[in-house]
């Protein structure tokens, strides 16, 4: 990299560091977050800089999308809490707040045996199924993490997702 280059980079940097800091916390309320998110911005803009036309709008859209993303990774969180067991969508007890000790037991039954039926599947499988439903990732977060496209993530997904899907009905897990 030039001198140049890395002197425009950093001329962008020290106009927009902290207009975008004020962008991303109207975004997000929270000042460290918005530090993060700004600084994700300009680590992807550093890298990626030689095929960015307009380097502001760029930036803006970065801090943006980026802001978006965190907060609906957040919301997520909220509602659905941090419960370790992602995978309990047997849950249909139409606003009761106990179940029934057998009710309990039949769905914990059901949650080991999904468990187990994904332990069967190959690594890579799994990690992808646990970036999905444990961390929350977006398609375009776990393309990017494997290095391979978004398509051929939900591509692989659906596939695993629909043939487990099968199997577990076939075991009456499933309905």
């Amino acid at each position: 990299m030039s001198q140049e280059d890395k002197n425009s980079k950093l001329v962008w940097f020290e106009q927009l560091q902290k207009p975008l800091l004020s962008y991303a916390h109207g975004i997000l309320k929270d000042v460290e977050e918005s530090k993060e998110i700004v600084q994700e911005s300009f680590l992807r803009f550093f890298k990626e800089s030689a095929s960015i036309s307009f380097p502001k709008a760029w930036l803006y859209t970065t801090t943006r999308n980026l802001s978006i993303s965190r907060l609906r990774k957040k919301h997520r969180l909220m509602t659905t809490g941090k419960d370790d067991r992602q995978l309990d969508f047997f849950s249909d007890s139409g606003g009761k707040d106990q179940e029934h000790p057998r009710e309990k037991m039949e769905k914990e039954e059901k949650i080991f045996r999904v468990k187990h039926a994904v332990s069967l599947l190959p690594q890579d499988i799994q990690d992808l199924l646990k970036m999905k439903f444990e961390q929350r990732m977006s398609y375009l977060e776990m393309a990017e993490k494997l290095g391979i496209s978004v398509g051929n993530v939900g591509f692989k997904l659906h596939k695993v997702i629909y043939q487990l899907s099968i199997e577990l009905k076939e075991e009456n897990i499933l309905e």
